[in-house]
């Protein structure tokens, strides 16, 4: 006799929650283009959150159009504020050459992991966790802003 079991519990379960013990006044998204050569690229996401210093609340990620980025802290600065920075460095030059050792410098691709959410380009997800338990709020209708394209600095000609 065979059986099989269902490894399914092995799972994370990751509940959206309805309420939080935390307020979210305002969430924005910003395109960001660098400068400089290789200074590259990214998004920003600003949420202000009003009572997030709650001694059992600790805010931990932010997922946002496929990727996952740790929340900066930004509240010494501004007042409820934190950031979810998803950078996007320059692309690196792939090697093609006859000589296979050189071509072997190339960094191989890295694999991305499954999104665990299925989120519209508007929307994200805080996760946080609470008296020691995990858990998630979806926040709907991110603004966008106009993107910030930073300038180029002087060429140093001497």
């Amino acid at each position: 006799m065979t059986s099989f079991s269902n490894c399914s519990s092995q799972q994370k379960t990751m509940k959206l929650q309805e309420n939080t013990p935390f307020t979210i006044e305002a969430a924005f998204s910003q395109v960001w283009t660098g400068g400089q050569p290789d200074s590259g690229s990214g998004i920003n996401v600003h949420i202000t959150i009003q009572n997030p210093n709650n001694k059992e609340i600790e805010l931990q990620h932010f997922y946002f159009r496929g990727k996952k980025t740790t929340l900066e802290d930004n509240t010494k600065r501004t007042k409820g504020l934190y950031i979810a920075r998803f950078i996007k460095l320059a692309e690196k030059e792939i090697i093609l050459h006859n000589d296979p050792k050189k071509e072997a410098q190339n960094e191989p691709p890295k694999l991305q992991a499954k999104f665990p959410f299925t989120l519209k380009d508007n929307e994200g997800v805080l996760s946080y966790e609470e008296n020691g338990t995990l858990k998630y709020v979806k926040l709907k209708n991110i603004e966008e802003k106009l993107p910030n394209y930073y300038p180029s600095a002087p060429q140093n000609k001497q």
